[in-house]
């Protein structure tokens, strides 16, 4: 009894209006989306970020070397309040790989002395430049692609399916308008 009760758009009948078929047809439909799109959009979206953010890696890494940089100045003092360590760019002094003096800024944890020593990486020109991504920056480019590809294909499936539906309804009210207006006299002799 229930599979009949489920079924009954798909079934004919002298019930069945257009509608309820456009109906059931969206609800299909969109179900395919979301069963089968939505992990098809973010696996392809995943693929495509890693490709390109491991490219971005690569290419980081071959261009960046790290030198050994010594603080020249203290950096603010870490507010206990805060969850986490902040970042601040210090002045600092270092030596490329050519034997040349350098100076610039080091971003250090909150709280570093001066003389202290820290990592600073540099381009093939030597000015400052970030740490080239790793792996887990990698996978979290990669992770954050495929959800919000994986939800924004879920979002517009479910918005495709309320706009479908609105209209659906909007115009089963107005045909069920025309119809009693046509037979509400009958009834109760009420005349538009």
């Amino acid at each position: 009894m229930r599979s009949r009760v489920r079924c009954w758009r798909w079934r004919r009948g002298p019930l069945r209006r257009r509608s309820d078929v456009v109906e059931a047809w969206t609800v299909l439909v969109m179900g395919l989306v979301l069963f089968l799109g939505v992990p098809a959009a973010a696996a392809a979206a995943g693929i495509a970020v890693h490709a390109r953010a491991e490219e971005t890696a690569r290419t980081a890494t071959a261009t960046r070397h790290r030198v050994t940089a010594t603080l020249t100045s203290d950096a603010p003092p870490p507010v206990p309040a805060v969850g986490t360590v902040p970042l601040y760019d210090v002045p600092a002094r270092w030596t490329t790989p050519d034997g040349a003096e350098h100076t610039g800024h080091a971003r250090v944890a909150a709280g570093s002395r001066r003389g202290e020593h820290a990592a600073v990486w540099l381009d093939r020109n030597g000015r400052v430049a970030g740490a080239p991504p790793d792996a887990e920056d990698v996978a979290l480019r990669t992770a954050s692609a495929a959800l919000a590809a994986g939800a924004a294909t879920a979002l517009a499936a479910l918005l495709a399916r309320h706009a479908v539906g609105h209209a659906l309804d909007r115009r089963r009210l107005a045909a069920w308008e025309r119809e009693w207006r046509r037979t509400g006299p009958e009834w109760g002799g009420w005349t538009a």
